[in-house]
């Protein structure tokens, strides 16, 4: 009777770990399933035009890049977080095996953030103490976005037309997030806005 009943038991043992694996797997499944459904929607950074003059020695930069941050990303800066939207440009040089070697590059971040009590949204530039308000989110984005004469780090030097290119990445910084929210962004496609290099070459 005893090993009846010790059998009995490991057989409702086995039975629970089946039911909370499978419970377990639709679980994490369904994580997928949401982002996935919310990366569809998401249309992330995209640069849309570049425009490059050069006079005097000097290069300067036109360009207009388009932010749509995906549910998730509006949801965490409408609940007090912060999102730091990044920014480089950088003079590069090809190399035929290895990633394009950056020759000069330079950064810039914006810190956006939302002001429930106001209803507005701030933008706060770099380490500078100069900080803008906008009351829609449509406005602090075509802020960021917007880039009128921006000087190219050539510091003087002309660019060799044959073997460098003027490169331009904006992005979405997870490093900047809370803890808890880096370790989902590093997972969940939803969080990765990222435009890619635009890459712009003298007219030959």
């Amino acid at each position: 009777m005893g090993f009846i009943m010790r059998d009995c038991v490991k057989r409702d043992e086995m039975s629970v770990s089946i039911k909370l694996k499978a419970a377990a797997y639709f679980l994490l499944l369904s994580c997928f399933v949401v982002d996935a459904h919310i990366a569809v929607a998401a249309k992330g950074i995209i640069i849309e035009r570049v425009d490059i003059t050069h006079d005097n020695g000097r290069y300067s930069l036109d360009a207009d890049i388009r932010y749509e941050l995906s549910e998730a990303a509006l949801e965490a800066l409408h609940s007090g977080v912060g999102l730091t939207l990044m920014r480089t440009i950088a003079v590069m040089r090809p190399r035929p095996l290895l990633w394009d070697k950056s020759i000069v590059k330079e950064q810039q971040s914006h810190e956006l953030s939302y002001q429930a009590l106001t209803d507005q949204y701030r933008l706060t530039i770099g380490d500078s103490a100069l900080i803008q308000t906008f009351p829609t989110l449509e406005a602090a984005l075509t802020e960021i976005g917007t880039l009128r004469d921006i000087s190219v780090p050539l510091f003087g030097r002309a660019l060799r037309e044959k073997s460098e290119y003027v490169g331009l990445r904006a992005w979405l910084d997870i490093e900047s997030l809370p803890v808890p929210m880096r370790l989902r962004a590093y997972i969940f496609s939803s969080w990765r806005h990222n435009s890619g290099w635009y890459r712009w070459r003298p007219k030959q």
